[in-house]
């Protein structure tokens, strides 16, 4: 995703560019992916225990950041990556 920070420009819809790479959105049920946003669950490796979670991740184009959470419940994010 993080490809998609440096393009600054307000009209570039997020939707229609993952689309037209070749990603069927209708397909992923658990992806909610708009014009300035995209959310769903993904899976990462963890940090002291190797194993594979299930977390809920928001890129967000308005805000400029990556985050996730433990759940897709309203909490504060347990990881945020911002613009450098």
């Amino acid at each position: 995703m993080t490809r998609y920070l440096p393009n600054r420009k307000e009209e570039f819809d997020l939707r229609a560019h993952v689309e037209s790479c070749g990603h069927c959105i209708d397909t992923c049920p658990f992806v909610i992916l708009t014009e300035k946003m995209c959310k769903g669950h993904l899976v990462k490796m963890g940090g002291k225990i190797k194993s594979w979670k299930k977390r809920w991740f928001v890129f967000d184009r308005l805000k400029r950041n990556f985050c996730y959470y433990i759940d897709s419940l309203k909490q504060p994010p347990f990881a945020v990556v911002t613009e450098i």
